[in-house]
């Protein structure tokens, strides 16, 4: 099946970083490619 995702991320809190966004999209560009997701957005 070809699954298409599209990735968010988000501030929750004032202590977050710039950094913290980026390993969020890291994390989830990382998931997708181990379940062979094509990504949409990002």
């Amino acid at each position: 099946m070809d699954m298409r995702v599209a990735l968010y991320a988000r501030y929750s809190t004032g202590n977050q970083s710039v950094a913290s966004i980026e390993d969020q999209f890291r994390i989830c560009r990382e998931h997708a490619g181990r379940e062979r997701w094509h990504r949409y957005l990002s």
